[in-house]
């Protein structure tokens, strides 16, 4: 009987454990789905618990979906969070990213931006003693804990936005002095989706180049090129770190839109998700500067040049989609009018980018048709917005420098902070970090805060403007 009762028994355990089994796999499964698809994202894994897991669902028009959750075991608070999301999402982001002030100390930059303003000496000496300069031994020892390096230098590790996270950017930074004010741009200008090479010149001591590596192992999107050329202005050596940083980019990321290079004396007059929003009305046009008329002289046996290219003059600062970049790095007629700049013309970083670009019949994604000649801002046919450039010397370029004038450029101070307000371009060219640290600070506060108004919703942007111009509804295909 009791043999019986055993088998019974036995019998109802396994029949139990059949009818529980499939439930039990299937929520496993879904479990586990919703943790490995965010694996990818490692910005929001915990050691601990898994916080704020993200999964990305293209089916329901591409909402990033916030989970909250401290237990594995608890399958249905997940489910029930999804009915939170919009708020939660906001919330968490906002408390993650925007909970620190990014305002400098001593000066008020609202006030600083709003007119020109003398700065008070005594508070101008209290601002310097209370920001010590970071040395390359400070960087040395605070990225061996690039946890605790990424938070306290406030880098923002999450796209923000769906449109930013579809349309990641290529930059290249190269750079020779000041590592502190070089990762001061690259905290500003970073994203998780975007991509980062820098080059250091030859000519800068091992410590600096130590410091700089050591930053970029602390991000999977920042690497720094093994390669260091000793740059010299004139020569094809101000081209060839951009060559080896667009080749390195285009091998390294297949998703990346547009390509930008910067120096480590720029900086951006743009969010990153204003920079995508007028890199997508550019809509595949390529944004350099070009002159004829005032290229007359450079290069030697113009007619012996190959393909048939008219030679043009222009900044080696662009902001190009990967189309250019393949081509420049790709194809045998860029190399053959490389190879003969190289040979044939003073300065030839300033006519390779723009003859590819001002010679439609090569046939380079995103190249001019129609005349070449920059125009001011004010002209729609082709203004050069890549990068704001004060020059000394009377042109379309020329105003006000309120900094000081440093080999014909103007090296922005506190006083032209009214002016970089309203700059329509992307970029501006430059600064020195522990000249004007006021000026500097204040960008930094000032792209931040519009960054945080962007994600609350407080500020609006409209590229509209930067799809009208000619070079971007007459271009090549």
């Amino acid at each position: 009987m009791s043999s019986k009762i055993y088998f019974d028994c036995r019998k109802f355990i396994i029949i139990l454990f059949m009818i529980c089994i499939p439930y039990y796999l299937y929520f496993l499964k879904f479990s586990y789905f919703l943790i490995s698809e965010h694996t990818l994202d490692k910005t929001y894994i915990n050691t601990t618990s898994f916080r704020m897991i993200e999964i990305s669902n293209t089916s329901r028009r591409n909402n990033r979906i916030k989970y909250y959750r401290k237990s594995l075991n608890k399958v249905s608070d997940m489910i029930q969070t999804q009915i939170k999301e919009p708020k939660m999402q906001k919330q968490s982001i906002t408390k993650t990213f925007f909970s620190r002030s990014r305002n400098i100390p001593i000066f008020n930059c609202s006030r600083l931006f709003e007119s020109i303003t003398i700065l008070d000496v005594s508070l101008y000496v209290r601002f310097l003693n209370k920001t010590p300069i970071i040395t390359p031994q400070n960087y040395m020892e605070s990225t061996r804990n690039c946890s605790s390096f990424i938070t306290d230098r406030g880098y923002i590790t999450h796209h923000l936005t769906v449109e930013e996270r579809n349309f990641p950017i290529a930059f290249s930074i190269l750079m020779y002095k000041d590592v502190d004010q070089v990762e001061r741009l690259l905290r500003t200008i970073y994203r998780p989706q975007n991509i980062y090479c820098i080059h250091v010149d030859s000519k800068t001591d091992d410590a600096l180049y130590s410091a700089i590596q050591n930053v970029s192992h602390c991000f999977d999107n920042v690497f720094v090129l093994n390669k260091r050329v000793n740059v010299k202005w004139g020569e094809m050596s101000v081209l060839e770190p951009e060559l080896l940083c667009m080749k390195e980019l285009l091998t390294r990321n297949k998703r990346w839109k547009y390509f930008i290079n910067l120096t480590g004396q720029e900086f951006p007059l743009k969010t990153n998700y204003e920079l995508v929003k007028i890199l997508q009305a550019y809509n595949g046009s390529n944004d350099v500067e070009t002159s004829v008329r005032e290229f007359t002289t450079r290069c030697v046996n113009k007619t012996s040049a190959p393909h048939g290219i008219r030679v043009t003059k222009g900044a080696v600062h662009v902001a190009v989609s990967r189309g250019f970049v393949e081509y420049a790095i790709y194809d045998q007629r860029a190399h053959d009018i490389l190879t003969w700049m190289n040979k044939s013309c003073y300065i030839p970083d300033e006519a390779f980018f723009t003859t590819l670009n001002h010679n439609p019949h090569l046939g380079v994604p995103g190249a001019y048709k129609g005349h070449p000649e920059t125009t001011v801002m004010a002209n729609s046919r082709k203004p050069y917005l890549a990068r704001y450039k004060n020059r000394q010397r009377i042109s379309i370029y020329h105003s006000t420098c309120r900094g000081k004038w440093v080999r014909g450029m103007c090296v922005y101070g506190h006083k032209d902070l009214p002016v970089l307000r309203g700059r329509r371009e992307l970029f501006a060219n430059k600064f020195h970090l522990h000249t004007f640290p006021v000026a500097y600070g204040c960008m930094e506060e000032l792209i931040f805060n519009r960054t945080r108004d962007e994600f609350q919703g407080k500020r609006k942007f409209n590229a509209s403007w930067y799809s009208t111009f000619d070079f971007v509804t007459n271009k090549v295909e």
